[in-house]
C-alpha cells in the first residue's frame, strides 16, 4: 500500500481556498441584491446613484474570486496571482471602513493577510 502523497502547506491552500469561494458567493449575492434593488437610493463615491452598476461590479468580481478559489486548489500560478491581488484589495478596503466597524474590519484584515500569507508561501508548484 503506497503511502498518499501529501502536499506542503495543504492546510492553508485549503483555508485560502474555501475563504475566497465564500467571499465570492457573498459578493455575488451581494451584487444580485442590488440589481434587484437598482431603484433605492444610494449615495457613493463611484458610480453615483446607479445601484445597477455597483451590482454588476459585485456580481463579475464575484464569480472570478470564486473560479479563483477553486482553481487555488490545483495551484494554479494565475489563480494564486489573481488570489493574492483580491485578497490585498480586500484588506485595504476593510482599512476604510475600520473606525465604523473596527471589530468586524480588523477581523477580515487578518483573515486576508491570513489567505496572502498561505497563497504567497504555499501556493506554488510542489517539487514533492
Amino acid at each position: 500500500m503506497a503511502d498518499p502523497v501529501v502536499k506542503r502547506g495543504g492546510g492553508w491552500i485549503a483555508f485560502a481556498g474555501i475563504i475566497l469561494i465564500l467571499a465570492g458567493f457573498l459578493d455575488i449575492v451581494n451584487g444580485l441584491w442590488a440589481l434587484d434593488h437598482q431603484d433605492a437610493p444610494v449615495d457613493s463615491l463611484f458610480f453615483k446613484n446607479n445601484l445597477e452598476a455597483w451590482g454588476w461590479f459585485y456580481l463579475i468580481v464575484g464569480i472570478i474570486v470564486v473560479v479563483a478559489g477553486f482553481a487555488v486548489f490545483n495551484r494554479s500560478p494565475w489563480a494564486v496571482t489573481v488570489s493574492v491581488i483580491v485578497a490585498l484589495l480586500g484588506a485595504i478596503t476593510n482599512m476604510f471602513w475600520v473606525f465604523y466597524q473596527p471589530v468586524a474590519s480588523i477581523v477580515l484584515i487578518v483573515i486576508y493577510v491570513m489567505v496572502m500569507y498561505a497563497l504567497v508561501v504555499y501556493g506554488g508548484a510542489d517539487d514533492a
